[in-house]
């Protein structure tokens, strides 16, 4: 299992806790038969306090081994939350709704100690066959290896099958997500229409297709499961068919017949947890793949704003160079498909580059377009996202922006989801306001020109010209806000 920088710090310490919980397995196991057998001689204080040390024991490297899982996974899971935060925050593009990639995979990656655990009893229970040997000959040792032979190629198998299966259930889930969501967005529509049973039976196909892929992906974990217990306790029957055996003919004392019967229990039962874990195990890498093409590198605290080399976008194979600094103010316009707003997002982070470099300045970000969010809450709660700002900073920037008469003057007032009952051009000044009142070191106002009335756009624009020391990035494909602007990029069909 290929491990990261992340769980480096504990993969010493949780191999040697997988070791010594083997040890101590083993331990209780040789405990028990040594107890047991004194039971059967006679000796029952003696054999009841030899079983319940080994009970002893066992619950002791449970609850350790427990808490060693639930202390690293904590620490991990913070780090990497740390590590990809920015990723965590950012919008998905319209086709990735659905997507928990990232969450999962921090929560999977968090296992990582639990697994290296798992994976060392695994490994040093291989012992166990040498004490089969010692204790009951070769025989019961043979019927051991070949049967943990067996199950190797089985749980490969049933490894692949399972990650298929499971990829295939997160696309239809995915999908069922997305279908969902859009259907409910354009339910008006379809209730206009006279068409919500298409809506209805759209979700329902999607929904059957998810929940077969889900009962395929149950079935292939039952089988492994069925595999693992199979074999188990085929080995452990034959080995005690054979002490059994070797009871009646007085060639092995019951010692050793236990001790074999025993160890071979628990050597299958860290075979079986290691069945289990298999495919956490393929998740975490998968995971730890995801997670490192998240990760971003912390912003720089200094230097220009944004510095962009040779970066090509996801719209356009041209590459482009720019540096922004702090203050200035950059144009891109071009007709409508050309990338413009691909290119913003990918300067500022919201889309990853297909190739090249772009780092931006640390500080806050504000945009501002047509589709930005108006959230379910008070005027005020939505102008101020909890920023400890006075009431007459905030009427000070409606009036500027012409928001103003008794549908704002009341800040206490409630606004429906996403703004519904305001205007087009109502709701990007709201969300100007709200922008410009977080003082943000970039402003990236993206082609709203074309939902604000000629007044508005005078109002706009003479806040951007007051507003000089704010870096902007406007978009716009033929009538910028921005009177001045210090660079300009042009794209072209």
């Amino acid at each position: 299992m290929a491990e990261h920088p992340l769980i480096d710090t504990f993969a010493g310490r949780s191999r040697l806790i997988g070791v010594g919980a083997t040890i101590v397995g083993f331990s209780g196991a040789l405990l028990s038969a040594l107890g047991v057998s004194a039971i059967a001689h006679g000796a029952i204080t003696r054999g009841v306090l030899l079983v319940l040390i080994a009970l002893l024991a066992r619950w002791l490297v449970a609850t350790g081994t427990d808490v060693w899982a639930a202390f690293t996974t904590r620490v991990i899971r913070d780090r990497w939350r740390r590590t990809v935060i920015d990723q965590l925050v950012l919008p998905r593009p319209e086709g990735e709704r659905g997507r928990r990639d990232l969450a999962l995979a921090i929560d999977n990656a968090a296992a990582g100690p639990s697994l290296v655990v798992v994976g060392a009893s695994a490994r040093s229970a291989a012992l166990g066959v040498v004490v089969i040997w010692l204790a009951a000959g070769w025989l019961s040792a043979g019927i051991v290896v070949v049967l943990l032979a067996i199950a190797v190629p089985l749980y490969q198998r049933a490894g692949r099958r399972s990650a298929a299966l499971t990829s295939d259930y997160n696309q239809r889930r995915d999908a069922l997500e997305r279908r969902q969501l859009e259907m409910l967005q354009h339910s008006p529509e379809l209730r206009a229409l006279g068409a919500v049973h298409y809506g209805a039976d759209e979700i329902a196909a999607v929904s059957d297709t998810e929940h077969r892929a889900a009962i395929r992906t149950i079935r292939v974990a039952l089988e492994s499961s069925l595999v693992t217990e199979f074999l188990s306790g085929v080995s452990i029957g034959l080995v005690a068919m054979v002490v059994g055996f070797s009871l009646l003919r007085g060639s092995i004392s019951l010692n050793r017949a236990l001790i074999a019967v025993l160890i071979a229990s628990e050597l299958f039962g860290y075979v079986r947890r290691f069945g289990v874990e298999f495919h956490r195990r393929d998740d975490m890498a998968i995971s730890h793949a995801i997670l490192r093409q998240a990760t971003t590198s912390p912003l720089a605290s200094t230097g220009p704003l944004l510095d962009a080399r040779s970066l090509v976008t996801e719209a356009r194979a041209e590459p482009i160079t720019l540096t922004l600094e702090p203050g200035e103010r950059l144009l891109v316009t071009g007709p409508s498909g050309v990338g413009k707003t691909t290119l913003a997002h990918t300067l500022i982070g919201w889309r990853r580059a297909v190739s090249g470099t772009v780092h931006r300045r640390a500080g806050v970000l504000a945009v501002v377009s047509p589709a930005s969010a108006l959230f379910d809450g008070s005027l005020w709660d939505n102008l101020t996202l909890g920023r400890d700002l006075t009431e007459s900073v905030v009427r000070s920037m409606l009036d500027e922006l012409g928001l103003t008469g008794p549908r704002f003057e009341d800040l206490s007032v409630p606004l429906l989801a996403d703004g519904e009952g305001l205007s087009a051009g109502e709701r990007v000044r709201l969300v100007l306001a709200r922008a410009t009142l977080a003082e943000p070191a970039l402003l990236v106002v993206d082609d709203i020109a074309g939902v604000l009335d000629g007044a508005n756009r005078e109002r706009v624009t003479r806040l951007l010209e007051r507003l000089r020391t704010l870096s902007v990035l406007e978009v716009s494909v033929d009538a910028p806000l921005l009177e001045r602007f210090d660079q300009r990029i042009e794209l072209r069909p």
